[in-house]
């Protein structure tokens, strides 16, 4: 007989309040929400989410702790995502330190965006491909105005850039058509969160050349070209995270 303890692992209770602050957190991380954004109000918050809005409050105040949300009362108020600002060289360490979670991330990425690559190929529909056809335009619009915008402007349009890349990524799971692997790259991708400015200030040239040879691979129903162009894209952003992790000082530890 087996050893049941072996293989029934220990059952933890998990509150509402903690799966609210899960569900606003992961919506922030993946780019659905961004700086300077007001989330919906507490009373809506509440009936979205089929929670009290004392478990609404609770949740808040996790994430005010976190610093990713701020609460204001009055009629110009409500709750609004805050700036993630944090300097180079801190994210640098941060990066350091988590150096085998990020090769984790990675690898489990590019095993099931290669997969969903592949299957949208063959599954995707003319809805599918109209909508990732949007984010590429978007996506290089936003590339253009990311090489040539002042600063400020150039940060807020890599903000959105990475958010529309976030969901042409889960655009691409939706056209696989297959809820198991759209679950796990809304996973992974969340698990990826870094706040923006610090690791790129600026987009490249070449920012979208990736997504777009995913996207004809795609559109043309190439299964194994759309899963060497999420191979490749997948090889180079795992580079340049590690890269600005190993470019760490002495000085930044």
């Amino acid at each position: 007989m087996s050893d049941a303890s072996a293989i029934i692992d220990p059952v933890r209770p998990t509150s509402a309040c903690e799966l609210v602050v899960e569900q606003l957190r992961r919506a922030i991380h993946l780019g659905r929400f961004l700086a300077g954004d007001k989330l919906p109000p507490e009373r809506e918050l509440a009936k979205q989410l089929g929670v009290s809005r004392t478990t609404v409050r609770e949740a808040v105040k996790v994430l005010e702790g976190e610093g990713l949300v701020r609460s204001k009362r009055g009629a110009a108020g409500g709750l609004s995502v805050l700036d993630q600002k944090t300097s180079a060289s801190h994210l640098r360490k941060s990066h350091n330190d988590r150096l085998e979670a990020i090769a984790a991330i990675y690898d489990y990425r590019l095993a099931i965006e290669c997969a969903a690559a592949r299957l949208a190929s063959a599954r995707r529909d003319d809805n599918d491909l109209a909508e990732l056809a949007a984010q590429l335009r978007r996506m290089g619009e936003l590339s253009v105005l990311g090489q040539e915008a002042d600063e400020s402007q150039a940060l807020a349009a890599v903000s959105q850039f990475m958010a529309v890349d976030s969901e042409f990524h889960l655009g691409i799971a939706r056209a696989a058509h297959n809820p198991y692997l759209l679950a796990a790259i809304e996973e992974a991708r969340a698990a990826m969160f870094s706040p923006v400015g610090a690791v790129f200030r600026r987009l490249a040239v070449k920012s979208n050349a990736y997504h777009e040879a995913i996207f004809a691979a795609l559109e043309a129903g190439d299964g194994a070209a759309a899963e060497r162009a999420m191979a490749a894209h997948l090889k180079v952003s795992r580079e340049g995270l590690e890269g600005l992790a190993q470019r760490s000082a002495p000085a930044d530890k």
